[in-house]
């Protein structure tokens, strides 16, 4: 009966090996052996090298990214699998050395050493990841539905909380303004002149929230937010859509305004600057769903204030904004997509328009080709600013990138 049992689980593994995996190391690749013994230094010095190459696409257990399971073909393999896991030193030391398709060969990139060591390690995630976290983790993750791959489109926040571990770093550039005229190509399509840049950093608490700090060139502002995520999108459609509550505060560090000794506010008071009218805060509530593997949309409500309204007669400068912020994502590819975002708001100058194309966006990075009609960044800068109107006031050119860690 043992026989029996053993040869029946020997062909499932042979089965599942060419079922959910075609490729094959050759004959020679096979007889390689590991110059390690299984020791705790060299189970941890795999372990560096994988966290910081692998895990972003094999996951943190080996499993597999979740993202990344939908968006790249062939998918990532499951690490612990008994496919994987049947295999000798050799063909998975091979496989890390050659690489195939979007997974990179890493034979310039790391030393023999490395690579055998995370052989080992892979072979401890196997031994680790046990039945039962295989089973808990299917239903969890089964049922539920990401909208977008990252924290933010363009300029606009999504829905999407990235797991609670590492960090998030973000770069969000705006070049000067240029038409289809005879200075496109002396001011080099609007990149000789101003610019904007914004940086953040993303941290990760959990499932469900995360916070993000940042500094923006215009207005000077440094800024820290937060976003909850509160219901998010199922297959079985119980929930239909995500939803999530972002709100940001931003402090500007340019100097005070200069007014006369006579100004005052509003109802009469003598004006004197205090900090918090250095305070603009950003409140949002973003909904999204995911329609098909290629198309996501979500609408926001948000209110942006500001604590000191500058003093203008016609027509009066409210403290406050409220956008009704429109994004849509359609994936052209597996690692490409075009962004579209609209955000209609009450201010009577302004209207954000923004158009992007993704051109290199994985479970763990994302690069995007902008144009826009605003060189703002910031939602607290970016709705008390006219933007142009297209296309007599011409276009922006920019770019974000986001990497995650």
């Amino acid at each position: 009966m043992k026989q029996v049992l053993l040869i029946l689980l020997t062909a499932l593994g042979i089965f599942n090996l060419k079922a959910q995996n075609h490729w094959q190391a050759p004959d020679e690749a096979k007889q390689l052996q590991n110059p390690f013994s299984e020791t705790v230094e060299a189970i941890n010095k795999g372990q560096k090298v994988y966290k910081s190459l692998c895990a972003s696409c094999h996951g943190d257990k080996g499993a597999g990214n979740p993202v990344m399971l939908k968006t790249l073909n062939p998918p990532p393999a499951d690490l612990t699998s008994l496919a994987v896991q049947q295999q000798t030193d050799g063909e998975i030391f091979w496989k890390i050395t050659e690489g195939r398709g979007v997974m990179a060969s890493y034979k310039n990139m790391l030393s023999e050493e490395d690579r055998w060591a995370v052989v080992k390690y892979i072979r401890q995630l196997g031994k680790t990841q046990t039945a039962s976290d295989k089973k808990n983790k299917a239903a969890t993750n089964s049922n539920k539905v990401e909208s977008f791959a990252f924290s933010q489109l363009i300029n606009a926040k999504t829905t999407f909380i990235r797991q609670a571990k590492g960090f998030g770093f973000g770069i969000q550039h705006r070049f000067g303004a240029t038409k289809f005229d005879e200075n496109m190509i002396k001011n080099f399509l609007g990149l000789d002149l101003a610019s904007n840049i914004r940086f953040s950093f993303e941290i990760p608490v959990s499932k469900r929230l995360m916070f993000e700090i940042g500094r923006t060139r215009y207005g000077k502002f440094y800024d820290i937010g937060g976003k909850y995520l509160i219901i998010k999108q199922t297959k079985d459609e119980k929930y239909p859509v995500s939803v999530a509550f972002y709100e940001n505060i931003a402090v500007t560090t340019e100097n005070a305004p200069q007014y006369s000794d006579q100004a005052t506010f509003d109802d009469g008071r003598p004006f004197e600057y205090k900090f918090y009218h250095r305070l603009y805060y950003d409140t949002q509530l973003i909904i999204s769903r995911k329609f098909s593997d290629k198309l996501s949309a979500q609408i926001t409500a948000e209110l942006v204030w500001r604590n000191l309204t500058p003093y203008v007669m016609k027509p009066k400068e409210e403290a406050y904004v409220i956008a009704v912020p429109v994004s849509l994502r359609y994936k052209t590819g597996f690692t490409s997509a075009i962004d579209l975002e609209i955000m209609p708001n009450t201010h009577h100058r302004t209207m954000p328009i923004s158009l992007a194309y993704e051109i290199a966006s994985s479970g763990n990075h994302v690069f995007q080709i902008t144009i826009t009609n605003s060189d703002r960044i910031l939602a607290q800068n970016l709705f008390f600013n006219p933007t142009l109107r297209y296309p007599k006031d011409g276009f922006m050119l920019g770019f974000n990138l986001a990497r995650y860690f």
